[in-house]
């Protein structure tokens, strides 16, 4: 039946059957696509909303670890404070050593200066220096000063005693820690 069509009309023919299956098809698909697009359109809103779930738990968690990074800094110069002030508790009080050498001091001796320094929470051997008026003044304040608890030795230079009168000294005084 087709050969009895002129040939002009067969290409009217072929090209409108070709567009009539151009739009079946395209409505077939158009179709295909709406149903796939409602059947995964709760998918889609529960990812986006999971998603924007995970970008706030994550922001929260950003937040909360840099917080916590600041708490371990805060936390560790405490700790380095205590452990100072804990040092400190255990080292040896140098005013009260200072004290007791002025504590010593009677007519005839006068200190003009005492060095003391601690290292390491050790106290290093510390110096008095003065004036003593003769030399037993300055035997007996030596006397004194070993007669401290926390003395070990004193250290009284021989040219120290080679005046009579008017000495100058410089005693070298040893701490013994098991004294405090």
């Amino acid at each position: 039946m087709t050969n009895l069509i002129p040939p002009q009309a067969k290409k009217q023919v072929t090209h409108i059957y070709w567009l009539r299956q151009l739009c079946a098809w395209m409505i077939v698909w158009s179709v295909a696509f709406c149903i796939g697009l409602l059947l995964l359109w709760p998918t889609y809103l529960l990812l986006s909303g999971t998603n924007a779930a995970y970008i706030a738990t994550a922001a929260s968690a950003t937040e909360r670890t840099a917080t916590f990074d600041e708490m371990v800094t805060e936390l560790n110069q405490s700790n380095d404070q205590a452990r100072r002030v804990i040092v400190n508790q255990q080292a040896p009080n140098l005013s009260r050593i200072i004290s007791d050498v002025w504590d010593e001091v009677r007519v005839g001796v006068s200190i003009s200066g005492i060095s003391i320094a601690r290292q390491d929470n050790l106290i290093t051997p510390f110096t008095v220096t003065g004036e003593a008026s003769d030399r037993q003044t300055l035997a007996a304040f030596r006397d004194r000063i070993v007669a401290l608890p926390f003395v070990e030795s004193v250290n009284l230079p021989i040219e120290n005693l080679a005046q009579n009168q008017d000495i100058s000294f410089t005693l070298t005084v040893t701490f013994n820690p098991q004294g405090l």
